[in-house]
């Protein structure tokens, strides 16, 4: 690697197209990003509605490093309940907007 490549600071991955949770319909992604003070990246799950109402996000524990985030991906592909379990439970008490 030369002095002037950089790395990636940024990975994103969409694990669900149309997940239906409590009757409203998201495009769910895993975000990971590398940030201060953190060794490797944060990771995130990114509950996008369809509808363009609330979007929501509930963070994972942190990777630390790619081969980690791509483990996770496919974690998290391969068992759909999981990312309605990961679901927040506050998020679905609130409000449609």
């Amino acid at each position: 690697m030369s002095k002037f490549a950089k790395g990636k600071s940024w990975i994103e991955h969409r694990l669900a197209d149309d997940l239906v949770i409590g009757g409203a319909s998201y495009q769910v992604n895993l975000v990971a990003r590398k940030g201060t003070g953190v060794q490797g990246y944060r990771v995130s799950l990114d509950y996008v509605r369809h509808d363009g109402g609330h979007s929501v996000s509930t963070e994972l524990p942190n990777a630390a490093s790619t081969a980690d985030v791509h483990a996770v991906q496919r974690e998290l592909t391969d068992h759909p309940g999981r990312l309605t379990a990961l679901f927040p439970a506050s998020a679905s008490a609130a409000p449609p907007q």
